[in-house]
């Protein structure tokens, strides 16, 4: 091992520096991820150091994704015969292309994230059907399934008509109580 390590040149040593112990970073935090354990509560994101468009650039997270690629990319130029500022050059450049790219991907994989909060506003003037029957004359209530917001919901709902019965067509007149839809036959 000490023969091996001897007979590398300097310059490619600088690279191992950086490739061994964020190699050895980034797998434990890929390990902590799949475990479910994040470090957000170590990212810089808090520290002004985001763009203004919120894309998180200078985390900790992708200092060990930059500092990797560019150890092992360091590592495998230097034995293509280029000049060191070339390599130098190279693995800068291909080290922040990727780490770009990671930020990018987690970037936009937050914003694909849903509340689940639905706002029954959204239901009024669509066209639902009755799936338990609602009594008439708002004398009790009685379940609707209707699409809000992309998905269909079970909402319970009451009527001025008649009864309705499961599977009549109804349209939804307003929000009463930000929790019980008013409908009416169609």
């Amino acid at each position: 091992m000490q023969e091996w390590w001897n007979s590398i040149p300097a310059f490619e040593k600088i690279f191992w520096y950086f490739a061994i112990p964020f190699t050895a970073l980034l797998s434990i935090q890929t390990v902590l991820t799949f475990m479910g354990i994040t470090s957000d509560g170590f990212d810089f994101d808090d520290g002004g150091f985001d763009t203004d468009a919120g894309f998180p650039i200078f985390t900790i997270k992708n200092f060990i994704i930059f500092f990797t690629v560019f150890g092992w990319t360091g590592i495998a130029a230097s034995n293509s015969g280029m000049s060191n500022i070339a390599i130098l050059i190279l693995a800068v450049l291909l080290s922040t292309i990727v780490m770009f790219l990671v930020a990018g991907i987690f970037y936009f994989m937050s914003r694909m994230t849903q509340s689940g909060n639905i706002n029954l506003q959204n239901a009024v003037g669509n066209v639902g059907e009755v799936y338990i029957p609602i009594p008439g004359k708002r004398t009790g209530t009685g379940k609707i399934q209707i699409q809000i917001q992309g998905a269909v919901r079970e909402i319970d709902a009451i009527t001025d008509d008649g009864k309705l019965a499961t599977g009549t067509t109804v349209k939804v007149l307003e929000v009463i109580n930000n929790q019980i839809l008013l409908v009416d036959k169609i």
